[in-house]
């Protein structure tokens, strides 16, 4: 039988298509370090540096966010690995995020726990598949029992 002849003049609409990520990360190259505080350490430091601001920009919007003084020099002391014991707060990290629009230094501090942050816009699709999976668990459920209950007759 003859195999039909392949369309080699249409291109394939797909073919690069890479859909967007949900979840922001870096690289992990760019962010390996030995400890979890060297690894954010590195995440503040790219974080800063990608956001298109200075870090006295950033600072200033900081303080303004937290109420609490944050200057250009507790900025390079966060992004700095040589002072792992200096960590940025939960609080700074958050304003952080906020300022910036980047929540991938938060992905790396969630990393080992398993966790994500997610864009706030895809919590009700979230909720949506832990609901079919709630369905879909109570079904298996059901049919078990029944079958526990006509073994029992």
């Amino acid at each position: 039988m003859k195999r039909p002849r392949r369309d080699t003049f249409t291109q394939d609409l797909f073919r690069d298509y890479q859909p967007e990520p949900v979840v922001e990360r870096f690289d992990a190259q760019a962010v390996q370090a030995w400890s979890i505080s060297g690894r954010l350490s590195k995440a503040v430091a790219l974080t800063m540096d990608e956001s298109g601001m200075s870090r006295s920009e950033i600072a200033a919007e900081m303080t303004e966010m937290t109420k609490a003084s944050v200057s250009k020099a507790m900025l390079d002391g966060y992004a700095s690995q040589a002072r792992e014991q200096h960590s940025i707060s939960a609080v700074r990290l958050a304003a952080l995020v906020a300022i910036t629009g980047d929540a991938r230094a938060l992905n790396v501090l969630l990393a080992d726990a398993g966790l994500v942050a997610v864009p706030q816009k895809y919590e009700a699709l979230l909720r949506r598949e832990m609901a079919r999976e709630a369905r879909e668990r109570a079904a298996r459920d059901e049919q078990a029992f029944d079958a526990e209950w006509r073994a029992r007759r």
